[in-house]
């Protein structure tokens, strides 16, 4: 059977506003945007991918033309043999222009949403689940997650979470020490044994930090999450000295395999986040964890974003061994009531995945195609 041809490369925002807002220290979401690749090969098969594009609101529109002026024009017609070359590909021409824009963020992460829409697409044209593809043999439908976003102020939420299967939590740090000290407090306690993480969203410096260590290392975190700005090596350096035995988790923010070599020689954390939606795919992104797991790093994936993603991210996970856990956005995100046939089912700490080929049968193609913007 020969390989498929690319036929065409279709581009869907699926937007919906948000009942509360989002605030994070680089700003506030009051609607939830989910740009995605469709990739059509010839003879009706189409895969599907996610481009990161959270912040800053406005940012869509940048990956949107990359993708229509770029990505489309150098994957129509190509032959989907080997999604890592088309991935190659696509990195070679892009490279250039990122340099020129001074901007490789958004060059990446529409070259990653592309990436796993490829991949998407080859497993569907195989007719098998893409973590079957990936590891080359059958492997359990099911990858590992933990609840992400939980409230500062609100502990009763891992409760909440417990009881839609999760086991493992993560909270938002806040940035007044009184609130600080509180919130670890109450949500060890909440947590009890179970896995508990704090994400500090690039908002603290390592002196005001450096008085809140006893607490921190008291609540017996997993991780503590981009403390300081990540481009600041420095601060992390400083930190180090303090003598915290809280693990630094970072990743997300990281480009390609050379950015991600360059993170562990500038500040090595314990715990790496590649964002297969940002960079990478799920070509390099495969790659990424091979590559810090054997620097003894613990690997967990960065997730935030829409049920592609999510899904693709599992996927990945399911065939890695052991599996690194995917990260699950735990606040009612409209996004998924939108794109899914079915809500998600976690069960004991383990996102059960959707079945069929690919990345799997649960996405509501006539919203897709109501929020197609190829043309546009």
């Amino acid at each position: 059977m020969s390989d498929p041809v690319i036929e065409d490369i279709r581009l869907a925002l699926v937007e919906a506003p948000l009942r509360e807002p989002i605030v994070a220290p680089f700003g506030t979401l009051t609607t939830r945007r989910n740009l995605l690749v469709l990739v059509e090969l010839a003879g009706g098969c189409t895969g599907i991918g996610e481009v990161w594009a959270n912040f800053p609101p406005w940012g869509c529109r940048e990956r949107i033309e990359i993708l229509r002026n770029v990505v489309r024009p150098l994957l129509r017609g190509e032959t989907l043999d080997d999604p890592r070359r088309l991935h190659g590909i696509l990195h070679a021409r892009m490279r250039s222009l990122a340099n020129q824009l001074g901007a490789v963020g958004p060059f990446h992460q529409a070259a990653a949403g592309a990436d796993i829409a490829l991949w998407d697409a080859r497993a569907r044209w195989m007719d098998m689940p893409l973590a079957d593809l990936l590891r080359g043999a059958i492997r359990a439908a099911r990858a590992p997650v933990y609840a992400t976003n939980l409230p500062s102020a609100r502990p009763e939420m891992v409760d909440a979470m417990a009881a839609k299967g999760h086991t493992r939590f993560k909270f938002r740090m806040p940035t007044v020490e009184a609130d600080l000290l509180r919130a670890l407090e109450e949500f060890r306690a909440a947590a009890g044994n179970r896995a508990l993480m704090t994400d500090a969203a690039q908002g603290y410096d390592p002196e005001s930090l450096a008085k809140n260590i006893p607490a921190l290392d008291r609540a017996g975190l997993r991780w503590l999450e981009e403390p300081f700005p990540v481009d600041d090596v420095a601060a992390y350096v400083r930190w180090r000295k303090q003598g915290s035995r809280t693990p630094i988790a970072m990743g997300e923010n990281s480009y390609g395999l050379d950015g991600f070599d360059r993170l562990l020689g500038e500040i090595a954390p314990d715990i790496v986040q590649p964002d297969i939606t940002k960079t990478g795919g799920i070509s390099q992104g495969a790659e990424i964890c091979r590559r810090m797991k054997a620097a003894g790093r613990t690997v967990c994936l960065h997730m935030y974003g829409g049920p592609v993603g999510l899904y693709a991210s599992a996927h990945l996970a399911a065939s890695l061994e052991p599996a690194p856990w995917v990260e699950m956005d735990s606040k009612p995100n409209p996004l998924f009531e939108r794109i899914l046939q079915a809500e998600p089912r976690i069960e004991a700490g383990e996102l059960v995945l959707p079945p069929g080929p690919g990345i799997g049968n649960v996405f509501n193609e006539e919203v897709l195609r109501a929020a197609d913007v190829t043309e546009l």
